[in-house]
């Protein structure tokens, strides 16, 4: 935790894997503070080009003709994650990468991970660490791959982790 206990809480969805290659079409972000929500970000992006991926985010090329580019959110994006420790699935190796490719600034905030908090705390308890088997575990609304949802889910799944972890310490 960093000293002001100000958590962001994101997700983001793409138009692939690679951020050389893919673009951010979608994210959002719950800022909390002692577990309580006191913002909120959400964009769609409108991507350079055509979307081939839509049967996995439901985000169409129609969905986003009106959203602004990434780079014009850019500053906004980072200045609402300034000064919190983002939190996140898979963050350090899926969203984090795409973030510091496609903004202007590499962020450079504290992260925490559940993918790697929920490897280091529930090990073999669990069939794989994913964020749907997680879900599943703890009883929680299962992610959808909306962003918006996901990160409802990560945020239920962070706070049964961080207990987890305060009962062990």
């Amino acid at each position: 935790m960093n000293k002001n206990n100000t958590l962001c809480i994101l997700d983001i969805e793409t138009t692939g894997f690679e951020p050389e290659e893919s673009e951010i079409v979608e994210i959002y972000i719950l800022k909390v503070q002692d577990n309580k929500v006191i913002d909120e970000f959400y964009s769609l992006f409108k991507p350079e080009k055509n979307i081939k991926n839509s049967d996995i985010h439901g985000i169409t090329d129609y969905k986003v003709r009106n959203a602004p580019r990434i780079k014009e959110k850019s500053d906004e994006i980072t200045n609402f994650l300034s000064g919190s420790t983002l939190v996140g699935h898979n963050l350090d190796n899926f969203d984090l990468k795409f973030l510091n490719y496609h903004l202007d600034n590499e962020l450079q905030n504290n992260t925490l991970d559940t993918l790697t908090l929920s490897r280091s705390i529930l090990k073999d308890k669990v069939e794989n660490h994913k964020l749907n088997t997680l879900a599943e575990y703890f009883e929680v609304t299962p992610p959808t791959h909306s962003a918006k949802d996901d990160v409802m889910t990560t945020f239920e799944i962070y706070k049964k982790l961080y207990n987890i972890m305060a009962c062990i310490e």
